[in-house]
């Protein structure tokens, strides 16, 4: 589990049905130290509610989906999240919440960075 238990807050807007990529790079805290990632999985999901159950809105794993890829690096510790325009393209404008999370589901799962995702209408051309 990483040192800080504390989630980092990450408040994102983003227009309906667009593609987005973000690249995360975890260190151990207090230093530059890459975080170690060997053996982990990862998850990012987005839900209605923070305490939404059943299945997310949108999930993002290693395996490329409609909904986008999470490609994770070793040696560097980076994570790269990439949203793909279907996942958001059927979301009505509002405000839903998101996390990525480290070892979902398992003893050791910690979320990384959460917060509200807000969708914004896309204007027409």
């Amino acid at each position: 589990m990483p040192s800080s238990t504390s989630v980092q807050p990450w408040n994102l807007n983003l227009p309906a049905g667009s593609y987005q990529a973000w690249q995360f790079q975890m260190t151990e805290r207090g230093s530059l130290t890459p975080y170690p990632f060997s053996g982990t999985t990862w998850e990012y999901v987005v839900r209605a509610t923070p305490a939404s159950s059943g299945a997310a809105l949108i999930t993002v794993t290693t395996t490329v989906s409609s909904d986008g890829l999470i490609t994770v690096t070793d040696a560097t510790a980076t994570v790269l999240l990439e949203i793909y325009a279907a996942a958001t393209a059927s979301l009505a404008p509002g405000t839903y919440y998101h996390a990525l999370w480290m070892n979902p589901g398992e003893a050791t799962a910690f979320a990384w960075v959460s917060g509200p995702l807000v969708i914004a209408g896309a204007p027409e051309p």
